[in-house]
């Protein structure tokens, strides 16, 4: 009786429960049903979204880009303006608002109403509003910026620039500008070269042109607005370097539509070898230290390009390297712009990549310093080789596109040969100093005069006859002949040896014995 009631409520238990699961689900299909009901068709959405207008792509023409993020993340500061800003990526920024002051005491100097010759300021903005729209596409960013500001900032960034220009090219240019202190020049052109600080190429030579009736500079007169950029950053690659005059440091045709384009096209190889191996850039490369062990000799290349690079008969040529912080900004801008713009090759990608393997620790440092190839301003070797190291980080490799990849094919096979590396690992070891060198000299002369003393003991007295007949230095080096068959046996008659006094005669070539002089040094 008992079991029967315990039975009759759990079998009402469960069956409620199973009546609750099923109410649930149909709750749910009902739920699921009405939200298709109100859903659009994903077919139509599709639909929708195709016959819409498509966004208008502003990057098809760019040659100003914003950096990107993985390598802004590198380095923040090398892309990031520090006084004045250019264009409109930066425009506004709190702290460069100091230098805004300067940009219209310069705009007011060049189009001074008091002056009689000063450029008509409305052709120039005419010109300018013509230019608007192409002047935009060349930002890969949308431009949320209104007509009359983009308008304004063109025409005073361009003034600045210009007219820094022009008195940049007047000797002790710091004494005599009254609106830019000596402090404020490495640092002008380090933030002018930036890849997110530049104004189209077009528009600064538009107004270079219509403002150039007015140039009190008797400098620039006969130069174009290309030869004062190519000038005025020559210091940022030049610095402690044989500086190309007369036009040597040049671009061939426009050479670019910014300030660093134009000046990156007059650093990079002028004549870039084929493929001729048909391969791709090797993965693997030696470092200094390595190929020193394998026989190559690094040398500093003459008259050159900066990035040139050559290797010919185990000698790698390399054009002179100054490292400093404005060099590296300079680099990292130039990656960044090849990262980004589809249009150029990547030869500074290709050299930031070669100078990474080519130094791996504060010892391959100190080697290119000796070979003459290096110098640095950036404190201790170690500390030095990590930021050359760092220069690639999160940077895409170029060994599809470089122009060093014959030169890298050909330092690699010519590290392979056993042969070299086993004449260089002799020369390390045993030649590597002058004082090295004679001792391993003297080592196997003595080696080899010990041979000479036992075959004297063990010969017979026609060879010693022999010996005594032709002297000394003549027995030697017909004893070097003999392995050649060079050496032809005496025919004289045997002279035998009486005393020893006949023996050092025959080796010091006179009678040394009566030498009052001989018997102290031998004593």
């Amino acid at each position: 009786m008992g079991t029967k009631l315990i039975k009759i409520p759990l079998q009402t238990i469960c069956r409620w429960r199973r009546v609750q699961c099923i109410a649930r689900r149909a709750s749910h299909t009902r739920v699921e049903s009405a939200n298709l009901a109100q859903a659009p068709d994903l077919t139509a959405v599709l639909h929708e979204k195709l016959n819409a207008e498509v966004p208008t792509q502003t990057s098809n023409g760019a040659s100003i880009y914003r950096v990107p993020d993985h390598l802004r993340s590198v380095e923040p500061k090398a892309y990031e303006p520090n006084i004045v800003s250019v264009g409109p990526y930066h425009h506004g920024a709190a702290h460069l608002q100091a230098m805004e002051t300067t940009k219209w005491s310069f705009f007011h100097g060049l189009f001074n109403p008091s002056k009689p010759d000063h450029p008509n300021l409305n052709a120039v903005l005419r010109e300018l509003k013509q230019m608007e729209q192409q002047a935009r596409s060349c930002y890969s960013e949308d431009l949320k910026i209104s007509s009359q500001q983009f308008i304004n900032m063109m025409l005073v960034d361009s003034c600045f620039i210009i007219q820094l220009l022009r008195e940049a090219r007047e000797i002790d240019f710091s004494k005599k500008s009254v609106h830019i202190q000596r402090w404020m020049l490495p640092i002008l052109q380090r933030d002018l070269i930036m890849l997110e600080n530049q104004l189209p190429m077009f528009v600064l030579n538009k107004v270079y042109d219509l403002t150039s009736s007015s140039s009190t500079c008797e400098a620039t007169e006969k130069l174009g607005l290309k030869e004062l950029v190519l000038q005025y950053f020559e210091p940022m690659m030049y610095k402690d370097l044989d500086t190309p005059k007369n036009g040597a440091l040049g671009v061939e045709g426009d050479g670019g539509s910014h300030f660093l384009e134009l000046f990156r096209s007059s650093i990079c190889p002028t004549e870039v070898s084929q493929n001729k191996f048909l391969v791709k850039e090797p993965h693997m490369f030696r470092s200094v230290s390595d190929l020193k062990e394998s026989g190559v000799k690094v040398k500093k290349a003459e008259n050159c390009r900066p990035l040139d690079v050559s290797f010919k008969r185990g000698v790698l040529k390399i054009a002179l390297v100054s490292m400093d912080d404005y060099r590296f900004t300079l680099f990292r801008n130039m990656v960044a712009f090849e990262q980004c713009h589809f249009g150029c090759k990547p030869h500074v990608t290709a050299y930031v990549f070669f100078l990474d393997r080519l130094i791996n620790s504060g010892e391959d440092i100190g080697l290119l310093h000796y070979s003459g190839v290096l110098q640095h301003t950036l404190g201790g070797n170690k500390h030095a080789a990590r930021l050359v190291n760092k220069l690639c980080k999160e940077v895409a490799g170029a060994a599809d596109d470089s122009y060093l990849r014959d030169v890298l094919w050909e330092i690699n096979c010519f590290c392979n040969d056993g042969w070299h590396q086993k004449r260089a690992k002799l020369k390390h070891e045993y030649f590597y100093n002058i004082w090295v060198s004679v001792a391993t000299i003297a080592a196997i002369l003595v080696i080899y005069l010990t041979i000479l003393q036992t075959v004297w003991e063990l010969g017979d007295d026609g060879n010693r006859t022999h010996m005594l007949r032709t002297g000394f230095w003549r027995s030697m080096a017909d004893a070097f002949a003999i392995p050649f068959g060079v050496s032809k046996p005496s025919e004289n008659a045997p002279v035998p040896v009486e005393n020893e006094a006949q023996i050092l005669e025959w080796f010091f070539g006179y009678k040394a014995c009566d030498d009052p002089n001989f018997f102290f040094m031998s004593c």
